[in-house]
């Protein structure tokens, strides 16, 4: 009997060891993926949060808006830039009484001078009422998209100064999305008559529509360029104009592929050349004519007499 009490003892004490090695080694375990996490965020400007009643913030989100583990939605707001308050206010009340997702980008409320700092807060709802989410520095990606789109201004200010150089540009599916002054004089479409057409519609001969459709779709997913070449392509009114016509393929803010056309008009050149090629033609008509007819040309019989 008294080994028995020793053996279950014994059993006992070995189970409640093992039970407290469990837990140690699983605090350990959630201790070094806490510390992961944390330099996770910290190398991605990240944080996160829990909303009930209150913000719960942690360690990264802390430090990106510079407050205390626990704040209030009127103290979010006014570490906000007063411009952006309004867009997250709505954004976190449709969270909150509507149970939509969060996606909201804003301003931190940083002293005159101080470079901006922009932040992308997102957020679901849960059942019980609560919400988690995230709050990450997005500055970098912000100034890349102004420096993107004073890039693409200068672009189009270049292109609408050059009244002889026709570009248009075109989204993923050929439609139109840049038609420039020169295109309108080059084409006879306007803006707004050429503006979300495709390009095939406007400008390819019939003729040539399939083959230019299956060359841009081909290069749009990793096949040869189109090359630069000299194309006779087609006015609104149906009359024939050539062109010596380059392509370029950019990717936009959103990171989508956008095809660019820079025509230059080859028709008077064109029209020169084809002039040149008869001149020579007559030229060379006449002088055969006239060969055929100067004097000695034809044979005699006998000596002259």
């Amino acid at each position: 009997m008294f080994g028995l009490l020793l053996l279950t003892a014994l059993l006992i004490f070995f189970l409640e060891r093992r039970h407290r090695l469990g837990r140690e080694r699983l605090r350990q375990g959630l201790r070094r993926a806490s510390l992961h996490l944390e330099q996770a965020q910290r190398d991605a400007t990240l944080g996160n949060w829990e909303y009930d009643r209150g913000f719960a913030w942690s360690q990264g989100a802390q430090r990106l808006l510079h407050c205390g583990k626990e704040d209030s939605l009127e103290g979010l707001l006014n570490r906000l830039h007063p411009a952006d308050r309004g867009s997250v206010q709505r954004g976190l009340e449709a969270l909150f009484l509507q149970g939509s997702a969060l996606t909201v980008n804003a301003r931190l409320n940083l002293p005159r001078g101080q470079q901006p700092v922009w932040l992308a807060l997102r957020g679901e709802a849960q059942p019980d009422g609560r919400a988690f989410g995230t709050v990450q520095d997005i500055s970098a990606q912000k100034r890349d998209e102004e420096a993107l789109r004073e890039s693409e201004q200068r672009f189009r200010q270049l292109f609408e100064q050059t009244p002889r150089i026709a570009v248009q540009g075109y989204d993923r599916q050929r439609r139109v999305i840049y038609w420039n002054h020169a295109s309108e004089h080059l084409y006879g479409y306007s803006v707004d008559q050429a503006m979300g057409r495709y390009l095939e519609e406007l400008i390819i001969p019939p003729a040539m529509r399939s083959q230019v459709v299956a060359d841009i779709n081909n290069w749009m997913i990793g096949g040869p360029a189109i090359p630069a070449s000299e194309r006779t392509l087609q006015r609104r009114d149906g009359s024939p104009v050539t062109v010596f016509s380059s392509h370029l393929i950019l990717r936009n803010l959103h990171n989508q592929l956008e095809l660019y056309c820079v025509d230059i008009d080859f028709s008077a050149l064109k029209y020169a050349r084809d002039a040149l090629r008869q001149s020579e033609h007559r030229y060379q008509a006449l002088l055969n004519s006239l060969g055929r007819s100067a004097p000695g040309r034809h044979s005699t019989d006998g000596d002259p007499g």
